[in-house]
């Protein structure tokens, strides 16, 4: 009665993520954290200062007015998760690339929410 052992020659490929995301990984992730809080500080910024200045003049601030300054704060934590989420398999380069155009994407968002604000 011999027992029999199978060894396996064929090694699986590494799984990537956050627990393989490295130093280097999280620095990245922490270059880009500080890019987007700019626009996070725009948006907290723009939120405290809309409902000060209308409420100076009497004005009440509408539902509108309140889905796009909520929006401009939220839009670039939304898209740095995301971003975060997306990139987390890929290696630097690839990350970075992500990050970059998630930041293109949270600038158009906040320039957009600016011009339909001036516009109403």
């Amino acid at each position: 009665m011999g027992s029999t052992t199978t060894t396996s020659t064929s090694a699986a490929p590494a799984k990537r993520g956050f627990r393989t995301f490295g130093a280097s990984g999280w620095a990245v992730a922490v270059i880009f954290a500080f890019l987007f809080a700019y626009h996070l500080w725009g948006g907290i910024a723009n939120l405290i200062g809309v409902v000060s200045t209308f409420s100076s003049f009497g004005v009440a601030v509408t539902a509108e007015v309140w889905a796009l300054v909520i929006a401009y704060a939220v839009a670039p934590v939304v898209v740095y998760a995301a971003a975060l989420l997306i990139g987390r398999t890929l290696p630097n380069f690839g990350r970075v690339v992500v990050f970059v155009v998630g930041f293109a994407v949270v600038s158009v968002i906040s320039l957009d929410i600016l011009v339909v604000a001036s516009a109403s």
